[in-house]
């Protein structure tokens, strides 16, 4: 039986960075290392470094405004704030939801090159197997599903370690040296950095979600916004020492030619099985898009509990305390669009529609900064950057994906 309910506050802090890491880290590298060393080559380490200090500014936004407004459908309700519009604050929501449900598609599009290392099944079959499987973690409960998205989360930080550790080692064998990443001018490798860049932006999609379980996170107010930032900042240390010492030891030729990047470097650098690498390949990948649904099903949930969508979407379950029929619909459209694209495609469409949120949340930040009492003009100054540097990536977006 279904019946209005309330979430409960049951994440803690160390629960909310790992759910964080588990979404982040899971479409960043084990998905699209090889696509960004396609397009940027030696520069994918700078097309991952800006990437992070772009998202870094969006980040404080989102650090601030979570603080304010600790409810779900976060950015749904910061642009409702600052704009002091309905209709926009749900084209926003359903953005949200749009962009969780197509990452997610992105991602089990990534994992079939892991998976088919264990199982000889299609595409599809793989594809189906997974929702079912990630749907059932979610409609499970939510303490459930974050403390499952934290075990995977460490594994698969590992993984990472153990990959960085054997180029790091390789590298320094072969005598390599920070000058390859200095090769050419800057007008040379300024398009390859924007174009990886723009792909990279979406190893950072995470800490976006991480607001839209406000209502279930323990002393919110502060423990979200330190989590937020301590999660980009982690992420960005471990993709950016992967990232420079892979290139390094094998190439970006090497990285970028695998359909299972890391597990392909990992059998080359070591006489390891590479079994074990792709294994952690699945569950990461999985454990990103189980983090995916979560939001969506949230986003869902939020914007019905503000009267904006059906109310059969609030029904929450009184055992599971999820929200069974928001998730659902989440699950169905995850299927239906993994099935039908590309994890390029898709990735790229993530990160053109998570740019058009960013912008529109970091301009409600300037607006509703200045109806407060405490206005910060830093915070204005740094919202009014971030927006200038989304307008700028998602026009960058849209070219290539024209392209």
């Amino acid at each position: 039986m279904q019946v209005k309910s309330r979430l409960r506050r049951t994440l803690s802090f160390p629960q909310i960075v790992l759910y964080g890491l588990g979404t982040t880290i899971g479409a960043g590298i084990y998905a699209l290392l090889g696509e960004i060393t396609k397009v940027s080559g030696f520069f994918a380490p700078w097309a991952f470094l800006t990437a992070a200090l772009l998202a870094l500014l969006t980040a404080l936004s989102f650090s601030r405004m979570v603080a304010r407004y600790p409810r779900a459908a976060g950015a749904s309700l910061y642009v409702e704030k600052g704009f002091r519009s309905k209709t926009l604050a749900l084209v926003v929501g359903l953005l949200v939801i749009f962009a969780g449900v197509v990452s997610s598609a992105a991602l089990l599009n990534g994992l079939v090159g892991y998976a088919q290392d264990f199982v000889a099944w299609d595409r599809n079959t793989l594809i189906f197997a997974s929702v079912l499987g990630i749907g059932a973690v979610v409609c499970w409960g939510i303490n459930f599903s974050a403390w499952v998205a934290g075990l995977v989360t460490v594994i698969e930080v590992g993984g990472l370690i153990w990959a960085s550790s054997l180029s790091t080692e390789a590298a320094i064998n072969a005598n390599a040296t920070f000058e390859v990443f200095f090769s050419s001018s800057f007008s040379t490798t300024a398009p390859l950095v924007l174009s990886g860049a723009v792909l990279a932006f979406y190893a950072f999609i995470g800490f976006e979600d991480m607001v839209e379980v406000a209502e279930e996170v323990k002393n919110v107010r502060s423990a979200l916004p330190t989590a937020i930032l301590l999660t980009l900042v982690l992420s960005s240390l471990l993709y950016l020492l992967l990232v420079s010492s892979a290139v390094l030891a094998v190439g970006p030729n090497f990285l970028a030619q695998s359909n299972a990047p890391l597990s392909d470097l990992v059998a080359r650098l070591s006489q390891t099985n590479p079994l074990v690498m792709s294994a952690i390949g699945v569950f990461a990948i999985l454990n990103g898009a189980l983090v995916q649904l979560v939001m969506a099903s949230r986003v869902l949930y939020g914007l019905s509990d503000r009267n904006q969508l059906p109310r059969l979407f609030r029904s929450v379950n009184k055992v599971t305390q999820t929200p069974i029929p928001a998730t659902l619909i989440c699950i169905l459209f995850i299927l239906s669009i993994a099935l039908t694209g590309t994890v390029d495609q898709l990735a790229r469409f993530t990160s053109l529609i998570i740019l058009t949120i960013f912008t529109l949340v970091n301009i409600s930040v300037v607006l509703d900064e200045t109806r407060q009492p405490s206005a910060s003009l830093p915070a204005q100054t740094i919202a009014a950057l971030a927006t200038v540097v989304c307008l700028g990536l998602a026009i960058k977006a849209v070219v290539d994906l024209m392209g």
